[in-house]
């Protein structure tokens, strides 16, 4: 689970999941946040892929080995084993990406394709494949590499759930058009200085300033579309972030405030959601004695939000939670 991310919108073809949606109506809420809404909240087991004590859980399996983190999307996961490898699948069964990585792969939000910069003794080529049957692959393009030593490297920044992807370092963005013609636009053309920082189905993350930043300093980040022909449209802001996820639908997002997750932060006790239009603001606190493990949250459906949890005081426990963004609570649940 990422958030990337983790953490995740309107130029036909050129971004994953759906339109954005009016949010629906909110249950009241109290001065402290909280809501009236005795709406249960479900205990049973994650319906999507979790990491929990290092074990990877796929549709009710544990999967051989022992993982770092995963990323989900409805048709498929991409995960990032303790050996530093990463793996990807269509349930419980494993497939090793065999290229050699040196940044991490991306997932599209309906996790249906894989995008990667792959390094072959030098040589870099942005490639992907699909997480159909047989791992059908997109085919790849020369790019540069970038160099690790000044900043520059290159990475995947976004996968689409039509394929496209964007590759980007701090001298190189492109736009690579796989399932359209192969070509490649030359973004630090036709969108000079935007920094793409992720993908969600509500459209990419970017902003206008320097790599990777999310800070006023340099230009608050907000959600785009980017045309085929690498045509930049605004669609809303978002709030300055360290991470940011959006609910499937594109309804809600859920993130940490700039400065909240950086260091050695490995949990906290709270989680920012509002709508994607910007209202419907509140605070999911975790469940009492436990804090949200940093980066490891992952949204089941347009309501619910699973997270691995860590038990105040520093004895290691972990445990899974599932907060329910309407009824503004969260809940310890089940787990294998």
């Amino acid at each position: 689970m990422l958030v990337l991310a983790g953490a995740f919108v309107a130029v036909a073809g050129t971004r994953g999941g759906h339109d954005p949606q009016p949010a629906p109506p909110a249950p009241s809420r109290t001065d402290s946040g909280r809501t009236d809404s005795d709406r249960p909240i479900p205990t049973s087991a994650p319906t999507v892929p979790y990491v929990l004590d290092q074990k990877l859980y796929v549709d009710g399996t544990q999967v051989p080995g022992t993982w770092w983190s995963v990323q989900s999307g409805g048709a498929g996961w991409l995960a990032l084993r303790t050996d530093n490898t990463w793996w990807w699948g269509r349930g419980a069964e494993p497939t090793a990406i065999e290229a050699q990585l040196d940044v991490p792969p991306v997932l599209s939000p309906d996790g249906k394709y894989v995008g990667e910069v792959v390094d072959d003794n030098g040589q870099g080529t942005l490639s992907g494949f699909g997480t159909g049957a047989g791992g059908e692959g997109l085919g790849g393009v020369p790019i540069d590499l970038g160099d690790q030593q000044d900043g520059s490297t290159v990475r995947v920044r976004g996968v689409t759930d039509d394929g496209r992807v964007i590759a980007q370092g701090t001298k190189t963005a492109v736009l690579w058009l796989p399932l359209v013609d192969n070509s490649t636009v030359d973004l630090t053309r036709t969108a000079p200085g935007l920094q793409v920082l992720g993908n969600t189905p509500a459209g990419f993350i970017v902003n206008d300033g320097a790599d990777g930043a999310v800070d006023a300093t340099v230009g608050a980040p907000y959600l785009a579309t980017i045309s085929d022909a690498g045509a930049v449209t605004r669609v809303g802001p978002v709030p300055n972030h360290d991470d940011l996820s959006v609910s499937p639908g594109g309804t809600w997002l859920v993130w940490t405030p700039a400065g909240t997750t950086g260091g050695e932060v490995t949990a906290i006790p709270t989680l920012e959601t509002q709508a994607v239009d910007g209202t419907q603001q509140a605070t999911l606190a975790a469940p009492d004695g436990w804090g949200f493990q940093v980066r490891a949250w992952a949204w089941e459906d347009d309501d619910h939000l699973v997270s691995p949890v860590v038990r105040d005081g520093g004895d290691g426990a972990e445990r899974m939670a599932r907060c329910s963004v309407r009824s503004n609570r969260c809940v310890l649940v089940d787990s294998h």
